[in-house]
């Protein structure tokens, strides 16, 4: 009988459907090379852009924006309706130059009935955002519209290079440390920004700010019920993919999964508790605010996640 299981648990190596990951024709700095350039031109054509078009200069409403306890940022309305446009733009033409040029030399494919194609545009969604996020709080904090924009132009250039690679060249079969840190990272990215809208929203909206145990308790915890829930199902079918055990589909896998996660959970209050409730605001230590503690215990419990996991559950 336990054999039985063991069978099902575990797929057989000629069950793995032989995916052929393309060889690169260049050499990694070569290639390297040349998708800088592709970024970098592209960062630089959009930082003139934004500084000699006086349309994306125009002062309109400032928006406040609290994201921690007496702590805001105002930003230009009207800079933050145009990056919606430019992020999209920028967002197209990454594509567009990558799958011309191909600093790899490796051709694009979009797999079968067109899924790595979507893969990537989901994907590119979140850099799409990314940007808008990155370029709005950079202006927010009084650096130029120009800056703000080049940067993120920057940033999300290689956020969107390397979802290229991952999709495009078929990456995502890769069992390379580096890609599967990486697929790892990308699905923490994705569900941190679920779980910090969902704590966002119960912390500063639902309860006005209030730094109570049980606040904090809340807000963590209805992340974390959204948070675990994509971490698992893009784990499951995107990181951890060419695990040969299907322990992670099984009704067991599932209940590791969630004690694990929960107690990641347990780890990331407490962090959160210790950085913003206490330091922050009962000893005052300014530099504690509420996004900066929430990259510290999103990291912290991203590393922890990633060795149990790997260790208890992937295998």
């Amino acid at each position: 009988m336990d054999e039985t299981k063991e069978t099902q648990n575990t797929i057989n190596e000629k069950d793995i459907p032989a995916v052929e990951i393309p060889k690169p024709k260049y050499q990694w700095w070569q290639e390297g090379i040349v998708a800088g350039i592709i970024i970098l031109l592209l960062t630089v054509a959009i930082f003139f852009v934004v500084r000699l078009l006086p349309i994306l200069q125009s002062e309109e409403t400032l928006v406040k924006l609290t994201y921690s306890q007496d702590k805001y940022i105002q930003f230009d309305s009207g800079f933050g309706s145009w990056s919606l446009l430019l992020g999209g733009v920028v967002t197209i033409l990454y594509f567009v130059l990558f799958y011309f040029i191909r600093p790899s030399g490796v051709k694009p494919e979009f797999g079968p009935k067109y899924k790595w194609l979507i893969a990537y545009i989901i994907l590119a969604l979140f850099g799409y955002l990314a940007y808008l996020v990155i370029a709005v709080l950079l202006s927010g904090w009084g650096i130029s519209l120009a800056l703000s924009s080049g940067v993120a132009t920057f940033l999300v250039g290689v956020y969107d290079y390397l979802i290229y690679k991952s999709y495009m060249e078929q990456r995502t079969m890769s069992n390379a440390l580096f890609w599967e840190i990486f697929r790892f990272a990308i699905v923490g990215l994705v569900a941190a920004i679920f779980d910090f809208a969902t704590c966002f929203i119960f912390q500063f909206l639902i309860f006005g700010g209030s730094t109570a145990l049980y606040v904090t308790g809340i807000a963590t915890g209805m992340g974390f019920i959204i948070g675990v829930t994509i971490n698992y199902l893009m784990s499951t079918y995107m990181v951890y993919k060419a695990a040969k055990s299907n322990f992670s589909k099984s009704a067991k896998g599932i209940i590791t999964f969630l004690v694990l996660s929960a107690i990641g959970l347990g780890i990331g209050v407490g962090i959160q508790y210790v950085l913003y409730d206490w330091l922050y605001i009962a000893v005052g230590v300014s530099f504690l605010t509420y996004p900066v503690d929430f990259v510290i215990r999103t990291l912290v419990v991203m590393v922890y996640n990633y060795i149990t996991r790997k260790l208890f559950i992937y295998r």
